[in-house]
């Protein structure tokens, strides 16, 4: 492949995978992870769901006592282990398949869950809502332009483990 800069003359030969990289449209550049935090660096997380938030904190290893998850509210409790890993594992791994440009007929005007989060020592902070219409999910990230669609049965799925540590 060949190119040339602007009112320059001279000509000079580009590698293929630029055209095909030049092709691209502005959503396949987009960041697809919907959380920026990741487990090791989460220190608490907040779910309301139905007018109901429920509230975990990372309670950090103390001498031989390894770190884990405390629920604070509504009704503290320590939630079983491998129900939190399950957890974090959903939210970090929620990707977006698409971008639509507007918020409308998502859904996502009466989010049905929204997780806030407090990363790296609470220097960082991430909130999120989900919304299900139709066959879809969808994804609210503060800062992004419209919304991220999401696997539906990703979201159901990520409820279906909130649930289980909520008790």
């Amino acid at each position: 492949m060949y190119v040339r800069g602007g009112p320059r003359p001279a000509i000079g030969t580009a590698d293929g995978a630029l055209l095909k990289e030049l092709q691209k449209g502005p959503d396949d550049y987009r960041r697809k992870e919907i959380f920026a935090f990741r487990a090791y660096t989460t220190d608490r997380l907040e779910f309301t769901r139905d007018g109901q938030t429920t509230v975990f904190e990372k309670v950090k290893a103390q001498g031989l006592t390894p770190e884990k998850w405390h629920r604070v509210s509504p009704n503290a409790g320590d939630p079983e282990g491998m129900g939190m890993e399950n957890l974090m594992m959903k939210l970090e791994s929620l990707r977006a398949a698409a971008f639509v440009d507007s918020t409308a007929k998502t859904g996502l005007d009466k989010p049905s869950l929204t997780v806030f989060a407090k990363f790296e020592d609470g220097k960082k902070e991430q909130r999120v809502s989900f919304a299900k219409a139709g066959a879809d999910g969808y994804a609210l990230v503060p800062g992004q332009p419209g919304a991220a669609r999401i696997s539906a049965a990703d979201l159901d799925g990520l409820i279906k483990d909130l649930d289980a540590v909520s008790k």
